[in-house]
């Protein structure tokens, strides 16, 4: 299982794909068909909301009261690297247990893993970092989507979403409550020319229990009224699984790091073909915002 990718990187040979807003790390999460139920589901992804509906028979989803408090905490401030020092860092990572990341890490990646270590809680029985080194032109995205969300839903891809006519339920109503058993996440980019976007301030929302997908979710962010902020340049922030945040188009041509550190009781085995595109960037046909 491959979690480390050590690459020369350049502008003209930077991987891109066209923006469908479909998907998350590498493409669509809508278009894969459901499996059999997971065995042995760790509390943090219970999908306990689904699993009462089940248990009577019904399919009409209801809607609730849902609280977003968007705590984002500031872990520490580093300076800002130069473009070449982004580029020239070497190793990017997927799902990669915390500590093997600490082994293989470039100068760069290296600083903030340690500062990320400061922040680290060691609440939970796994420590994992993700990072992308990327180049964008104006316009381009780092992930497939830029839907207002919450990171490590607890999202149900299995035959248990078919009687509902869809292939993927992301159940809001349980990680709301069962926040004790919420992700812990930290995050890190090296410039300000692509910044996610964060709501500074707590959001109230009456909205469905299950969601299909984030589309009518972010449409309702975008109409609360709640302000927005962007993640500065060379700062980690910490937050958990009730924060809102989207990806941003680049406003100018450059390289950046990103990267994240997850702490979760769910264990994480990816796929040996995702590290190989997951610093692809996404190219939209026409502007985005």
């Amino acid at each position: 299982m491959s979690t480390s990718l050590s690459k020369v990187r350049n502008a003209e040979t930077q991987s891109v794909e066209p923006f469908t807003n479909e998907g998350a790390y590498h493409g669509s999460t809508e278009q894969k068909p459901p499996g059999p139920p997971e065995t042995d589901v760790a509390e943090e992804k219970r999908a306990t909301t689904l699993e009462r509906y089940l248990a009577r028979g019904v399919t009409e989803i209801e809607s609730f009261e849902a609280n977003f408090p968007n705590r984002l905490e500031l872990v520490e401030r580093l300076p800002a690297p130069s473009q070449e020092q982004v580029r020239d860092d070497g190793v990017t990572f997927c799902w990669c247990p915390f500590e093997e990341a600490i082994e293989l890490a470039g100068p760069l990646t290296l600083s903030v893993l340690m500062g990320m270590r400061n922040g680290l809680t060691g609440t939970r029985r796994y420590a994992y970092f993700d990072s992308k080194i990327q180049y964008f032109l104006p316009g381009d995205l780092p992930v497939d989507s830029c839907l207002r969300h919450v990171d490590e839903s607890i999202a149900v891809r299995d035959t248990r979403v078919l009687p509902f006519g869809v292939k993927v339920l992301h159940d809001i109503r349980a990680r709301q409550e069962r926040q004790r058993y919420s992700p812990i996440l930290q995050a890190y980019q090296s410039s300000g020319h692509c910044a996610t976007g964060f709501l500074d301030g707590p959001l109230r929302l009456r909205m469905p229990e299950l969601i299909p997908n984030f589309r009518a979710f972010d449409a309702a962010v975008r109409a609360s009224g709640v302000p927005e902020i962007a993640h500065e340049a060379g700062t980690i922030r910490r937050y958990d699984g009730r924060t809102v945040h989207w990806a941003t188009p680049a406003t100018s041509a450059g390289w950046r790091l990103w990267a994240r550190c997850v702490e979760t009781d769910v264990e994480h085995h990816p796929n040996a073909s995702v590290i190989e595109c997951y610093g692809t960037v996404f190219r939209p046909r026409r502007p985005v915002f």
